[in-house]
C-alpha cells in the first residue's frame, strides 16, 4: 500500500511538472534557438551552457562564464527557464522513501561470562547472550563492548540469529574481548547506538562463571554456558537435635532414674561430653561398689561361722 502512494505521488508530480514544463524552457534539454530567450543567456553563453549540462538546479547556471549570483536571480525571477522534471523528481524521491524506523526488541540480555577460567584465559573464557523473548532475533549489526584496559569491540555479522529463549555463546579467540581478573564490564549495545544491557563485576573468581539469576548476579562455581544458569543451593548448618546429642544430666534427673533403671539407665543419660565424673559420682560409685564388697564379706563369714 506505501509502494502504491509513492507511485501515485510521483504520477502527479511527474504530470505537474509537464504542465508547467509547457511554456517553459528547460536547460537541460532545450535546443540553442530556445536558451539564447532566457534572460541574459545569448548564442555564446548557450553553446556553454549546453557544454556544461546538466545542471541541477537554476543556482548551477553560475558556472557559465559571466553569469554571477545576481544574473543568476534575473533568470529566477523572470521564471522561464527551469532545471528538468527528472532531477526535482530526484531530488524529492528519496524523500517519498524514507525507510520506516526500525525498531529492535527488548530481552536480549547478557546472562554469563567466564573471566577467569581453569585453562588459559586466551582460549577458555566466554561470554554468553540469552533471548529472553519467544520469537527469534537477528542480532546483525548489535555490538558488545568491554569497559575495562585495552577496551574491544565485537559487532555480530549479518544473519546472526538466535533463537526463541535460545543462548549464544562467544568465545573469546571469537568476540576478541579480553574480560579483566582484576575487574571489568560490558555492555550491549543495539545498532542504533543505544544501550540495552550491561555488567559490572570486581576480582573475578578462578573456575567459576558470573551469573545473572533475575534482576542480581552471584558467581557459580556450575559453568552452564549455552543453557540455564544453575546455582548451587547453599549448604545450611544443621542444628544438634536431642536425639543425636544428650543433654548434661541433673542430679535430679539421676536421683529419678537411677531407682527405676540402673547405673545401665544412668550411663544412657550421661552423654559423652560428661564421662569425667563429677564428684557426687564418683561418691556414688564408691559407696556402692564398697557396699557390695561388705556384703560379700558378710556371706563368707557367715558361712565359716555355720560350719
Amino acid at each position: 500500500m506505501k509502494n502504491l502512494s509513492s507511485v501515485v505521488v510521483l504520477l502527479f508530480l511527474f504530470a505537474w511538472t509537464a504542465a508547467a514544463a509547457a511554456d517553459k524552457i528547460d536547460v537541460n534539454t532545450a535546443p540553442l534557438e530556445d536558451l539564447v530567450k532566457i534572460i541574459h543567456i545569448g548564442e555564446v553563453r548557450a553553446k556553454e551552457l549546453i557544454s556544461l549540462r546538466p545542471f541541477s538546479s537554476l543556482d548551477d547556471l553560475a558556472r557559465i562564464k559571466g553569469i554571477g549570483q545576481a544574473k543568476v536571480e534575473d533568470i529566477k525571477n523572470e521564471g522561464l527557464a527551469w532545471v528538468g522534471h527528472e532531477e526535482k523528481l530526484a531530488e524529492i524521491k528519496p524523500q517519498l522513501e524514507k525507510p520506516e524506523p526500525v525498531t529492535y526488541p527488548p530481552g536480549i540480555v547478557i546472562n554469563e561470562i567466564l573471566p577467569s577460567p581453569e585453562g588459559p584465559d586466551e582460549t577458555e573464557e566466554w561470554i554468553e547472550i540469552f533471548n529472553q523473548n519467544n520469537f527469534e532475533v537477528n542480532l546483525a549489526g548489535w555490538q558488545i563492548t568491554d569497559t575495562e584496559g585495552a577496551t574491544k569491540t565485537y559487532t555480530f555479522p549479518r544473519e546472526t540469529q538466535i533463537e526463541p529463549e535460545g543462548f549464544l555463546v562467544l568465545s573469546r579467540p571469537t568476540s576478541k574481548i579480553t574480560l579483566n581478573n582484576s575487574g571489568d564490564g560490558l555492555n550491549l549495545i543495539q545498532p542504533d547506538g543505544k544501550m540495552t544491557d550491561k555488567v559490572n563485576y570486581e576480582k573475578a573468581l578462578r573456575g567459576q562463571s558470573y551469573n545473572r539469576v533475575g534482576s542480581k548476579w552471584t558467581w557459580s562455581n556450575a559453568l552452564t554456558p549455552g543453557s540455564t544458569n544453575t546455582i548451587p543451593a547453599p549448604i545450611k548448618e544443621i542444628e544438634p537435635s536431642r536425639e543425636g546429642i544428650k543433654a548434661p544430666v541433673s542430679e535430679e534427673e539421676v536421683e529419678e532414674v537411677l531407682p527405676k533403671r540402673g547405673l545401665a539407665a544412668l550411663g544412657e543419660q550421661i552423654p559423652k561430653e560428661t564421662a569425667s565424673f563429677p564428684p557426687f559420682l564418683a561418691a556414688l560409685f564408691v559407696a556402692i561398689f564398697s557396699g557390695t564388697i561388705i556384703l560379700t564379706l558378710k556371706k563368707q563369714i557367715n558361712k565359716c561361722i555355720i560350719k
